[in-house]
C-alpha cells in the first residue's frame, strides 16, 4: 500500500475483506493494533476493517460544587467576636470551639430571621474523564477462506482481552493485556490518518462480544458460520490533558503514547505507557 506501511508493520496483519487492499482512496478503514508483550518485546498485531457506521466520541470532565462564603464568613465573624482575630490567625482547635457554640441554634436563627448566609457556591474542577469507545462490526463470509479470516479476527480480539501469565511464575502474577492503538486511515494517501475523525489515545480492550449467525442459521460445508457480529469496547489508558489533545491532533505518526514498533517492556514502564 505505498509508503504508508498500513499493512506491512512488524507482526501479523489481518485485512477483511481482502478487496480493501485494492480500494486505494475509495474506502476509509479502521486499523486496530495490539502491542502484545513477550520475551521483553511488544509485537504488533494489526486488524484492518472498513470503518463502521455510527461511531460516537465523548469528551467530558468531572466537577464538584464547593461553598466558599458560608464557612469563611461565619468563622471570621465569630472569631472577631471572640476577640481572637481573623480566620487566618485562628487555630484549628479554636475554630472547632467556636463552631460548636453556634451549631445548636444556627438553624433556629435562620428560620426565625428568614435569612441565610450566602454560601457563594462555586464549581470546582476535579478531573477529565477517561474516554470509552465502542465499535460494532458485521462480518459476512462469501467463501470458506473469508470464514477463516473472520474466525482469526474475532479470536484475536477475544484473546487480547485476557491477561497473560508469565512462563516462569505462578498464578500470583500476570502481565496486563495488550495495549491497543486505533487509527482511522485514508488508504493510499500520503497522510494516512483521516483528519475529519477525532484521534484516540492508546487503549485497553475491555470487552469483546461475538454473535454468530444473528439473522440466519446458515453454515458452510466445514461448519463455519455465515456471519459473525463483533462488538468491541475500548477504554483509554489514562485521562487526557489539553496538551495530549493538541499533540494527537497535530501528530500524524499516531504514536498515542507508544514509542517504537517493538517497544521493550521497560519502555512500557511495566504496565504503564510512556507519556508523549
Amino acid at each position: 500500500m505505498g509508503n504508508n506501511n498500513i499493512y506491512n508493520n512488524t507482526g501479523t496483519t489481518i485485512v477483511f475483506p481482502d478487496e480493501i487492499r485494492s480500494q486505494r482512496g475509495v474506502r476509509p478503514i479502521i486499523k486496530f493494533t495490539a502491542y502484545n508483550r513477550s520475551d521483553g518485546l511488544a509485537d504488533q498485531h494489526h486488524i484492518v476493517l472498513p470503518i463502521p457506521a455510527s461511531m460516537a466520541f465523548s469528551d467530558g470532565a468531572d466537577y464538584n460544587t464547593i461553598d466558599l462564603g458560608s464557612a469563611t464568613n461565619t468563622i471570621n465573624s465569630m472569631a472577631q467576636g471572640e476577640g481572637i482575630g481573623a480566620v487566618s490567625s485562628v487555630k484549628a482547635s479554636q475554630i472547632l470551639q467556636i463552631a460548636s457554640k453556634a451549631t445548636p441554634i444556627s438553624e433556629q436563627v435562620a428560620f426565625a430571621t428568614k435569612t441565610i448566609i450566602n454560601p457563594n457556591t462555586n464549581t470546582s474542577f476535579v478531573t477529565n474523564k477517561v474516554r470509552n469507545f465502542g465499535f460494532n462490526f458485521k462480518l459476512i463470509a462469501t467463501t470458506p477462506a473469508e470464514s477463516n479470516l473472520i474466525n482469526e479476527i474475532h479470536t484475536t480480539f477475544r484473546k487480547f482481552t485476557y491477561a497473560s501469565q508469565k512462563e516462569d511464575s505462578s498464578n500470583l502474577t500476570l502481565d496486563f493485556p495488550p495495549v491497543w492503538t486505533i487509527r482511522f486511515m485514508n488508504v493510499g494517501d500520503n497522510e494516512p490518518e483521516n483528519k475529519f475523525i477525532p484521534k484516540i489515545y492508546s487503549c485497553y480492550l475491555t470487552q469483546c462480544e461475538s454473535t454468530f449467525n444473528s439473522e440466519a442459521n446458515l453454515y458452510f460445508n466445514d461448519s463455519a458460520p455465515l456471519s459473525v457480529n463483533i462488538s468491541l469496547q475500548f477504554q483509554e489508558t489514562r485521562a487526557l490533558t489539553r496538551k495530549d489533545f493538541k499533540k494527537m491532533e497535530e501528530d500524524r505518526s499516531g504514536s498515542r503514547g507508544i514509542r517504537g514498533g517493538r517497544a521493550t517492556v521497560n519502555s512500557l514502564a511495566a504496565n504503564t505507557l510512556n507519556r508523549d
